[in-house]
């Protein structure tokens, strides 16, 4: 009997507890223009417009994402361990590309058809702004840099871009172009690269050797 009592109790103390996080489930629930919803699980955090892309520090400290939509854009900085929004940093324009260094000091994304790559420092948990490197003058020059990569050991940072559908070398010493090959293939808007040993991935395009 007491089993049972004790049974019935752990049941109804089960359907209190769903009942309750089904409750808090709707609250955070989004409604999608075609109708449906969707209900996120677990802690979430308040991003900007259109997060493409999420990319984590080496010693996963940080978190960064690009914000790349048609209102305000922005890149912001998470701390991994606390979940906490450390600082959204205002970008005039952005598409996909982001990348930490090795040692965790800086942050590179993509200026989107701006046609250069913006370099922030980490400085205090906050991003500042230390320098652009230019792949050529803005739109209307079709350029827009999408995926990059960074060879830290090499000081290189590889570069997609989805509107001449090339990959550029950037020499990081110099911020000047190493080299710049046009690709085989059409380019995704999210194509990434990968460096892997000697090669790097273009994933959706092709593998090129390193020089």
């Amino acid at each position: 009997m007491r089993r049972t009592i004790f049974l019935t109790l752990c049941l109804l103390s089960t359907l209190v507890l769903s009942a309750q996080s089904v409750q808090e489930l709707k609250k955070k629930s989004v409604k999608l223009p075609n109708g449906w919803q969707l209900t996120p699980i677990g802690k979430s955090l308040p991003l900007g417009d259109l997060p493409l892309n999420l990319v984590i520090s080496p010693t996963k400290k940080y978190m960064a994402v690009t914000n790349n939509g048609q209102s305000v854009q922005s890149v912001q900085l998470i701390d991994v361990k606390s979940q906490k929004i450390l600082h959204s940093q205002l970008i005039p324009k952005s598409w996909f590309g982001l990348c930490f260094s090795a040692d965790e000091k800086f942050l590179y994304a993509s200026g989107g058809n701006d046609n250069w790559i913006l370099k922030y420092a980490i400085v205090s948990n906050k991003l500042v702004l230390k320098d652009s490197i230019k792949l050529g003058k803005k739109w209307p020059e079709k350029i827009s840099p999408a995926g990059i990569a960074l060879d830290d050991k090499r000081n290189l940072l590889y570069v997609v871009t989805k509107e001449n559908n090339s990959l550029y070398i950037i020499d990081l010493l110099t911020n000047l172009q190493k080299s710049n090959c046009q690709l085989a293939q059409k380019v995704s808007p999210a194509c990434f690269p990968v460096i892997k040993r000697n090669s790097i991935f273009l994933f959706g395009v092709e593998t090129r050797s390193l020089c």
